[in-house]
């Protein structure tokens, strides 16, 4: 059941309720390790400058030949997405950046992921927040290929544009309803907020629509997306308490790790961001689903802003370590100019 079908009175009640039973499950609350990352002199955009350098929503990694980490930013303002490199304490922008706005507008980027081979980035195939307005530029899923060597696109970039996932969110009966005209963010309307790539298939995470304690993931067979063929969309509910959604997914040896913070239903603005591990494999019938396993709530109450942030809101992480017993995370935020990039180490 959609959230828009649920008596609208036990929303606070279920959203209170599944909260403490995430907490009971002895999850902690993690702190940032220090303060926020520098970024040199941040991020230079054309456009709206200062709102761009604070609407950060994605975040893909790579080693190169050097073994830097280079990273792409997937920003939800204007068209130009930032490439920067990451280690030592620092996300540096590194001066490269590509296009991704079709035809002048913007994608309204939410998601980034990388195999190595390519670059994805996704809009977030939603309608416009406050007016409820149709907004096909955001309905765009691209991939363009990475430049082993040096990390940023390779030229030429082999930009490949797909534009028929709603059609394939359309074929889901979960989701199939949240796909139809009209239907506004907060009531039962799509909205992709996170990327991950793994094992060939793309795995969509979905801030909403949601159903009770849980929300939506979609994968789809990567290479059929984008040069035809099947691509299997297959629909999997993860549950991660009443009211909240998916911000962001990241593929790791164990599985997915998933970003999870308030939906798109305001009265729940307040719920805290969590980590969680889900296992992607498929589960063999009848057998149920495993669920995911929370890790830790990321405690963001000593964060001290700067100047030119405005807000904290966790949408987007990337995986700097991983060992037998935590993952060191960096997680960069929407309202925070250049990400404001924070370290947490994640518990396993």
């Amino acid at each position: 059941m959609h959230r828009s079908m649920r008596p609208i009175r036990f929303l606070g009640i279920a959203a209170a309720l599944s909260a403490l039973a995430l907490a009971s499950q002895a999850q902690p609350a993690v702190p940032p390790l220090g303060g926020i990352w520098p970024a040199g002199g941040g991020f230079v955009f054309k456009d709206k400058p200062k709102k761009a350098r604070q609407a950060v929503s994605g975040i893909a990694c790579a080693p190169n030949a050097q073994r830097r980490n280079v990273c792409l930013l997937a920003v939800d303002e204007g068209v130009s997405m930032p490439f920067a490199q990451v280690g030592d304490g620092r996300l540096q922008p590194d001066g490269h950046s590509i296009a991704l706005g079709r035809d002048g507008d913007e994608l309204d980027a939410e998601g980034a992921a990388t195999d190595g081979a390519y670059f994805y980035v996704t809009g977030s195939h939603a309608v416009k927040r406050q007016s409820c307005a149709a907004n096909p530029a955001s309905r765009h899923v691209l991939r363009f290929r990475r430049d082993a060597a040096t990390g940023w696109p390779a030229q030429p970039p082999d930009l490949r544009d797909a534009t028929h996932l709603p059609a394939l969110l359309a074929t889901l009966p979960e989701l199939a309803a949240a796909t139809a005209p009209g239907v506004c963010l907060g009531r039962g309307g799509i909205d992709i907020e996170g990327l991950a790539v793994r094992a060939g298939r793309l795995f969509f995470g979905l801030r909403g629509p949601t159903a009770q304690d849980a929300a939506f993931i979609v994968s789809v067979d990567a290479g059929a997306l984008f040069e035809g063929g099947d691509a299997k969309p297959r629909v999997h509910q993860v549950n991660l308490g009443a009211g909240r959604g998916l911000r962001d997914l990241l593929a790791v040896p164990d599985g997915i790790l998933l970003l999870a913070g308030p939906d798109d239903d305001q009265r729940n603005a307040d719920l805290p961001w969590t980590v969680l591990l889900w296992d992607d494999a498929e589960t063999p019938a009848p057998k149920p689903p495993r669920p995911p396993k929370p890790l830790a709530t990321l405690d963001l109450r000593g964060v001290a802003k700067r100047e030119c942030d405005k807000e904290i809101k966790p949408e987007a992480f990337t995986l700097l370590d991983a060992s037998p017993g935590h993952y060191r995370l960096l997680v960069l935020s929407d309202g925070l100019c250049d990400g404001g990039a924070l370290a947490f180490d994640i518990p396993h």
